[in-house]
């Protein structure tokens, strides 16, 4: 099963506390594994501030950083909504990209970069064949990548905004106990 350009929606019976209410968007998924940002747990840190500790000039925008898993906790991922290219960055789908390099800091600094983008410290991981297994197990839904969700719903309401795209409005009566056909 390929999981590229997909978004996992945490059930919200989710045991790892980690990813309690998490959507992550799935930024690559191949042969070795899969990798996704938590876009919804924000930290108590803004970019400002992480642009200060780096620094780099603070940016106009003010954006709060968000945990994006359990990975590389020290390593910053840029999400942002164009498909430049920037020393690193990865193509998700035709209008998401993720930068993990600082030149795309430099021209958000400098106010430069005139798309939504969204910081995020850490990352998700998952070995071969694992987040098949956990899908499997009921722990996860998927649903295509959504870029209004990503950049215009609020961090507390992503969860539920996630879960309506794919027809669920009513989470309370959700469980992991979803039978297989």
């Amino acid at each position: 099963m390929d999981f590229n350009q997909q978004m996992l929606i945490a059930l919200p019976d989710m045991q790892d506390e980690r990813f309690k209410q998490a959507v992550i968007v799935i930024c690559e998924d191949n042969i070795n594994g899969t990798l996704g940002l938590v876009i919804n747990h924000p930290l108590n840190l803004n970019t400002q501030q992480i642009f200060s500790e780096l620094g780099l000039n603070e940016p106009n925008s003010n954006h709060l950083t968000s945990e994006g898993g359990p990975v590389n906790v020290n390593n910053g991922f840029i999400l942002h909504n164009s498909n430049d290219k920037f020393k690193s960055s990865l193509s998700i789908t035709d209008q998401l990209t993720m930068t993990t390099s600082n030149d795309l800091l430099e021209e958000i600094a400098n106010n430069n970069f005139h798309h939504k983008w969204q910081f995020v410290l850490g990352c998700s991981a998952w070995d071969k064949g694992q987040l098949l297994s956990e899908i499997q197990q009921n722990a996860w839904l998927t649903c295509p990548i959504n870029l209004p969700l990503i950049f215009d719903t609020p961090h507390e309401q992503q969860w539920e905004k996630a879960l309506s795209l794919i027809g669920i409005k009513d989470f309370t009566h959700l469980t992991s106990g979803i039978g297989h056909a």
